[in-house]
């Protein structure tokens, strides 16, 4: 863990003396100094316990490979398991026009004949207005 040295020279720097200054830096100096002596036993230790760590690692690597190439025919069977179309089991019969729909479904028949009396009521309100502007005129 590194020790964290808190200087106060930034606020006290215009009362203190250049001897004074001198000497915390050397404090953290010498600080730094001692924490980077145990570094070589830590590396030490952790070159130690890789050998170990990895020999764990190693086998279940190599559990973990496959040992032989897939087949063609077991590729195959898992790229195409379980993407089939699912069949529609909730139809139930129009009540306006009789047909098959889904249930909680509009009919696509109906929606269809609608679109058209829609079309048609709008051709007819375009005449009507063409028919009245004429009729303004004379």
């Amino acid at each position: 863990m590194a020790v964290r040295h808190i200087s106060a020279l930034p606020f006290l720097s215009p009362f203190t003396s250049p001897v004074l200054r001198q000497s915390q830096r050397w404090n953290t100096i010498y600080q730094r100094a001692v924490l980077l002596q145990g570094l070589p036993v830590l590396s030490g230790y952790i070159a130690n316990e890789i050998p170990s760590f990895l020999a764990g690692l190693w086998e279940s690597v190599l559990r973990a490979v496959p040992k032989k190439k897939t087949s063609h025919m077991k590729k195959r069977h898992r790229q195409m398991a379980g993407k089939a179309l699912k069949d529609v089991k909730s139809l139930s019969k129009c009540p306006g026009c009789g047909e098959p729909k889904r249930s909680h479904v509009l009919c696509p028949t109906l929606i269809i004949s609608l679109k058209d009396i829609k079309d048609q009521w709008a051709q007819a309100a375009i005449e009507k207005q063409k028919a009245d502007a004429a009729a303004t005129r004379h």
